[in-house]
C-alpha cells in the first residue's frame, strides 16, 4: 500500500502487554469504552445471528451485544488469553472464546453475520490483508463494524520524547488515506466512513503514561517498551511536553479516530 511503512509486529509482546494489563483493563478504559459505544450506536443488529467481536478485550461489548441479541452466537477471539479469561467471567452465554491473531484468522468463508472490532485493527502487521479475511468470513450482506486510530494520535507524547531521545516511543497509525487504500484492496464497495477527534488531559507526564500502560498499549512496533523511571527523565519529558499543556496546566492527548461500517 502506497506510503504505508512496512513494520514487523511482536504479537508475543503485544500478548504480553494485554495480558499484563486484563485484570485492570477497565479501570483505564474510559476512551476505548466512548469509542466503542459511538461505534456501537452505528450497527445494527438485525438478522445478526453469528457475530464476531474481533479482539474483544475484557468483553465489554461482547457483552452488550449478547443484550441486545440473547440468543446469537457469538464468537470472541482476541490474542491474549489472559482477556479472554476476563470475558469467561462473566458467562455471556452462547459464546465460542478463542486466542487469535487478527491477521491469521482461522474462519471457514461465508460464516458471521456481523462483526464488530472496536480499537484493534491498528495492531494489524497488514490491514489490507487482515480486512481481506474479514470480508471472506461474512456472509454475502454482512457487516464490518470497525473503529481505529489514524496518524496524528498520541502526537503530543511522540513529540515530547524528541526531547529525550531520537528513538520511537509510540506507534506510528495509518493515514486516513492508507485505511480507504486497504479497504478498497480488500474488495469492500459498501463504505460509510467518518472520522473524529477526541482529546484526553492529565495532570502529569507519569499520569500519561500509566494510563497506556494500564490498557496495554505501550508496546511500540518494532522496538522493547522503556520503563519511564528517574526525576531527570521524567523532567526531560515535562520539559518536551510544555507547549501541549492547555490552558488548566493539564497535559492534552490527542486521538484521531476513525469509524468504519464495510458491507460485503
Amino acid at each position: 500500500m502506497k506510503g504505508k511503512k512496512k513494520f514487523t509486529v511482536d504479537k508475543n509482546a503485544v500478548a504480553s502487554s494485554f495480558s499484563k494489563a486484563a485484570a485492570h483493563y477497565d479501570q483505564f478504559a474510559q476512551l476505548q469504552r466512548d469509542i466503542g459505544l459511538q461505534l456501537l450506536d452505528s450497527v445494527s443488529t438485525k438478522n445478526s445471528n453469528l457475530i464476531l467481536d474481533l479482539g474483544c478485550g475484557t468483553g465489554y461489548f461482547s457483552e452488550k451485544i449478547i443484550a441486545r441479541l440473547p440468543h446469537c452466537e457469538m464468537t470472541c477471539l482476541d490474542l491474549s488469553v489472559a482477556m479472554l479469561e476476563q470475558v469467561s467471567k462473566k458467562k455471556l452465554g452462547r459464546v465460542t472464546y478463542l486466542q487469535g491473531d487478527i491477521d491469521n484468522l482461522p474462519f471457514t468463508a461465508n460464516h458471521f453475520d456481523l462483526i464488530f472490532s472496536n480499537l484493534v485493527l491498528q495492531w494489524s502487521e497488514d490491514l489490507s490483508l487482515c480486512l481481506k479475511q474479514l470480508k471472506e468470513c461474512l456472509v454475502k450482506g454482512g457487516k464490518l463494524h470497525f473503529s481505529t486510530l489514524l496518524s496524528g494520535s498520541l502526537d503530543e507524547l511522540t513529540q515530547a520524547w524528541k526531547n529525550v531521545d531520537s528513538d520511537p516511543h509510540t506507534n506510528t497509525f495509518l493515514s486516513l488515506d492508507n485505511i480507504k487504500q486497504a479497504l478498497q484492496k480488500a474488495g469492500f464497495k459498501k463504505l460509510s466512513i467518518t472520522t473524529e477527534t477526541r482529546i484526553l488531559t492529565y495532570q502529569s507526564v507519569t499520569a500519561v503514561m500509566r494510563a497506556l500502560k494500564g490498557i496495554g498499549a505501550n508496546h511500540v512496533h518494532g522496538h522493547r517498551a522503556v520503563k519511564i523511571s528517574g526525576r531527570h527523565l521524567i523532567k526531560l519529558l515535562e520539559q518536551g511536553y510544555s507547549p501541549f499543556l492547555n490552558a488548566q496546566g493539564e497535559l492534552n492527548l490527542t486521538y484521531q479516530v476513525c469509524y468504519v461500517e464495510a458491507q460485503k
